[in-house]
């Protein structure tokens, strides 16, 4: 009985660690996003900066300077959009990723229920069967000390029965000698 709750034990334990090891996996998770959101929001700050100071630079060149710096600004806008996008898609991925572990980790919580639950039935059903064990040794006892007040009453009556005769025989033997007695020496 004990290496089956050790068995169930262990595996309770096991399960108990995986679930434990993928939830620090997601609270690392988040922790990294909150970082690249971040560094995200200072890559965009920096991108709103540099848009502004091209524009003071503008301001001060000439039109046709003007009309260059527009194209470099319409690049870097280009460029950091595509960065922003590309970042978002990594960050959507790992959200993803951050499911399906989620997902991993609900799953492994309801396989432990299902586990633990099976252990509780199980030492339900093995308390049950004690208790009728228990009960069964009980009526055993009591028939025990019948059958030994029983057996106890029979060797009280068997010594009884057997003073009886033995008294009874006493008073044959004694009937017998005193007829002998008087038959042979009282004819005279």
């Amino acid at each position: 009985m004990t290496t089956i709750f050790d068995g169930y034990d262990e595996e309770y334990r096991t399960l108990t660690s995986d679930i434990s090891k993928k939830l620090s996996e997601i609270a690392s998770y988040e922790d990294q996003k909150g970082a690249d959101l971040a560094d995200a929001e200072r890559r965009w700050d920096y991108c709103e900066l540099t848009t502004v100071v091209i524009a003071c630079v503008v301001a001060d060149k000439k039109k046709a300077s003007i009309v260059h710096v527009g194209d470099l600004l319409t690049q870097a806008t280009q460029l950091a959009s595509a960065e922003h996008r590309n970042r978002m898609a990594a960050a959507t991925n790992k959200m993803k990723g951050t499911t399906d572990k989620l997902a991993a980790a609900r799953k492994e919580i309801a396989d432990t229920e299902e586990v633990a639950l099976a252990i509780g039935e199980e030492l339900d059903r093995n308390r049950e069967k004690i208790k009728a064990t228990h009960a069964k040794v009980k009526g055993v006892n009591e028939m025990a000390r019948r059958g030994g007040n029983i057996v106890g009453r029979m060797s009280a009556r068997d010594k009884r029965q057997r003073m009886a005769l033995s008294i009874a025989a006493g008073f044959i033997i004694i009937a017998i000698l005193l007829l002998i007695y008087f038959g042979i020496f009282k004819k005279k």
